[in-house]
């Protein structure tokens, strides 16, 4: 298991540095099926949480264009915006993390 937590916080801080977490999920979702075999986990137990951490990945991301657009809304650095949304999105991971063991 992990596993699991290795490649989502592997694909999280892809996502943090790409700006979207659509462009580093489908970058490494066809690899997920034979990773999980390979060590006898479900596809779906893996493959739910590391989409997930992707989100959570682009929420932090100071590139992400949701953060551009609300912090020019707002008129403040993209900075400002990211450190108010890194605890709440740390939190939620680590959450995230926990509930995969717990129910799948």
């Amino acid at each position: 298991m992990a596993i699991i937590i290795a490649v989502s916080i592997l694909l999280a801080v892809c996502a943090f540095l790409m700006g979207s977490g659509n462009a580093a999920f489908f970058s490494f979702a066809p690899l997920i099926p034979n990773i999980a075999k390979h060590f006898g986990v479900e596809t779906i137990t893996m493959i739910a949480p590391i989409q997930i951490m992707t989100g959570f990945g682009r929420c932090v991301s100071p590139i992400a264009p949701a953060i551009l657009a609300i912090s020019a809304i707002a008129r403040v650095n993209p900075f400002a915006v990211v450190k108010r949304t890194a605890i709440p999105m740390l939190v939620a991971a680590i959450v995230n993390v926990i509930m995969t063991y717990i129910y799948l």
